[in-house]
């Protein structure tokens, strides 16, 4: 069977190695989306993956910047994201979103993001000063298609600085952080999978991290055909 190729949206600031090397491994073709508003969704994609970066912004999700917290933004990689995910939807294709992409993926449904996790209730170590593939803490993982790639617990690399406020309609929040915080949603017929920490950085040793790229390589295999 051919390999499924794997849309990877990403900001020109991030590193793509550790997300296409992930891919790759699990057995998909990565092709790598830059923020351009003027992108469209190639015709031969099977599967998409939202990466990490810059926040997502709060207009998207109905409210104003908080001038008081740091600003990170990136406006031309919203816009593209916000294609891709009219294509997704229209096509039927298979998501995985990765931190910000989870966030993406929230606000797009219309749920809402707390903008800054340090001045809300929850604890302070999800954004550690730390290497990308440190354990800052674990998540415990209730039921669905992710306590099944992920088993009942895990320890994840947190770096993030954001968080889910209220869980978009359509989605199940199946994996959580030891203060309540969702780490993990799932839902559109089976179709999205997001989680909110950084399983690429860890997909070389970590086979709940593998699993994850795993499964949107095999969800999006299922739309190749074979080759003849």
């Amino acid at each position: 069977m051919a390999k499924p190729t794997i849309l990877l949206t990403i900001g020109q600031k991030n590193d793509v190695t550790p997300y296409a090397l992930s891919i790759s491994r699990a057995g998909g073709i990565p092709v790598i989306a830059h923020a351009n508003t003027d992108f469209e969704i190639p015709d031969n994609v099977d599967g998409v993956v939202l990466g990490g970066g810059a926040s997502v912004e709060p207009a998207r999700y109905g409210e104003e910047y908080d001038e008081t917290i740091p600003k990170s933004q990136d406006l031309p990689r919203d816009a593209m994201e916000w294609a891709v995910l009219d294509a997704a939807v229209a096509r039927d294709l298979p998501v995985l979103g990765i931190c910000r992409g989870m966030q993406v993926l929230n606000a797009y449904f219309g749920g809402t993001i707390h903008q800054f996790l340090a001045k809300t209730k929850y604890d302070g170590d999800h954004r550690p000063t730390e290497a990308r593939d440190y354990i800052a803490h674990t998540v415990s993982v209730d039921g669905g298609r992710l306590a099944e790639l992920l088993g009942s617990e895990t320890g994840v690399n947190s770096i993030h600085r954001q968080g889910i406020n209220r869980l978009a309609d359509g989605f199940t929040a199946t994996v959580f952080a030891s203060d309540g915080l969702v780490e993990g949603f799932e839902g559109r017929n089976g179709q999205v999978l997001a989680v909110q920490w950084h399983p690429e950085e860890l997909t070389a040793t970590d086979t709940a991290s593998a699993n994850l790229f795993e499964d949107i390589v095999r969800r999006s295999s299922a739309r190749t055909p074979a080759m003849s």
